[in-house]
Parts: structure tokens; C-alpha cells; sequence
């Protein structure tokens, strides 16, 4: 088994992860990995928790499933996000509530060597942005691990433990974001995952197109601003 494919950040986004999956499954991945963030800012939280639950895709909790759990308060939010949250909580099933309650913080994986979260794996639960080479490369010093999976910043990223080394090679120890599924803050508007293959030592993002209008259309149709709706998407 060597070839996993990441994904994190779909954010209730249920057009980009269908884009995502069907993109993804051509590649046929061995395994696959979420680091968190199923629901928020999006409009299709159910939908997107059954597809992930459907697929018995192994999932870290994020500060959004959190939210939405109960296990956080919803004074970590701003609006109209925390609007959102409030409104998924009514949303969601009891059992879609309690799967999300029991995700795990962190999944280590011995055999593969590596770890995943959502934020930081240095106390996960503050929700820290690894949002720099320099606080990446302070974590792997910290760490056993030859590979960190985060998320959380929804900007794909790929840092070694030495300054210079731009790709994935064997030799080194990493850091990898994929970034967003369902709200990019790269520029790039895409949904956005990876595709590793720990055996050849190869390592790829992906951008994928989805229908972003569908996604607005369906926020405004909850009772959001079409401001409010773009803000949300951060479009």
C-alpha cells in the first residue's frame, strides 16, 4: 500500500468533493486520508459527511467539526460562518453529530511513518496555522515522524526538513498541506488535493474545476446575502 490520496478542508463543499473523488479515483489510491473540516462555511454538511462516511475514509476532527459537535463554542467563529455552524448543528442528524464528535485528533501511522491532523500535531487542540517554512520545519524537528499531513491553512504546501529541497525525496522528513477542497485561499479558486506515492518517493497537487455557482446559489437559498454567500467561499 503506497499510494494515498489527501484531502482536507471540504468545508460542507459537496460539488468539489465530488469533482475531487472523481479526479482522484482515476488514479486508483491505495488509501485515503481527510484531515478534517468536513463541514462550515459550505451548504451541504450531510451530504458531505455521508460521502466520506460511505467511502470509510480515515478522518482527523477539525475546529469546524468541532464546532458544529459541541466540542468547541461557537465564540471561536465570526460571522456569517458562525451562523452557519449554528445552522448546520440544527442540520445534521444525531448520528451525523456524534460521528463527528468521535473523529479522532490525530492518526499515526507506524508502517507508513507518518502522522496526520488537522493544525498543528504540537498540541492540535489550540488549532494553530502552520502557515510558514520556518514554524513547519520547527514541528518536524519535534517529530519521529518522516511525514506531518495538516491542514487548516487551506493553501497546498509541501516543506522539508532542509532548506533547498523542493520535492519529495526519500531522504528527507516532511510537512504536507494539500489544501482546501472547498474553500481555497491561494488565489486559485480550484479545489485542491494530493496524491503521494511513498514508494516511488512522488508527491502531486491536484486543482480540480467544480461548479462554485451551485455552491453560492445554495447558500443564498439558506437565507444568506449574496455578500454573505461569496464571503463565505472567500470568492
Amino acid at each position: 500500500m503506497t499510494r494515498i490520496a489527501i484531502i482536507s478542508d471540504i468545508h460542507a463543499n459537496l460539488p468539489a468533493l465530488e469533482a475531487v473523488f472523481l479526479e482522484l479515483d482515476k488514479y486508483k489510491p491505495d488509501k485515503w486520508l481527510c484531515l478534517g473540516d468536513i463541514v462550515g462555511y459550505g451548504p451541504y454538511p450531510s451530504e458531505c459527511i455521508d460521502l466520506i462516511k460511505e467511502r470509510k475514509i480515515q478522518t482527523v476532527l477539525g475546529n469546524h467539526d468541532a464546532g458544529v459537535a459541541g466540542i468547541i463554542g461557537l465564540n471561536h467563529f465570526r460571522d456569517p460562518n458562525r451562523k452557519l455552524i449554528a445552522l448546520t448543528r440544527k442540520k445534521l442528524s444525531k448520528d451525523q453529530l456524534e460521528w463527528l464528535k468521535d473523529l479522532p485528533v490525530k492518526i499515526e501511522n507506524t508502517k507508513e511513518n507518518y502522522v496526520a491532523v488537522h493544525a498543528s500535531p504540537i498540541e492540535p487542540l489550540k488549532w494553530a496555522y502552520v502557515d510558514s517554512a520556518i514554524k513547519a520545519r520547527k514541528i518536524i524537528d519535534k517529530l519521529n515522524h518522516k511525514i506531518c499531513f495538516v491542514g487548516h491553512t487551506h493553501m497546498p504546501a509541501i516543506v522539508a526538513d532542509r532548506i533547498g529541497v523542493m520535492n519529495f525525496e526519500k531522504d528527507y522528513r516532511y510537512l504536507i498541506n494539500p489544501g482546501s477542497v472547498g474553500q481555497s485561499r491561494d488565489g486559485d479558486y480550484r479545489a485542491s488535493c494530493m496524491l503521494l506515492d511513498i514508494e516511488k518517493g512522488s508527491i502531486e497537487t491536484l486543482r480540480v474545476e467544480y461548479p462554485i455557482e451551485k455552491v453560492l446559489s445554495k447558500l443564498i437559498d439558506l437565507g444568506f446575502s449574496s455578500r454573505e454567500a461569496h464571503q463565505l467561499l472567500r470568492y
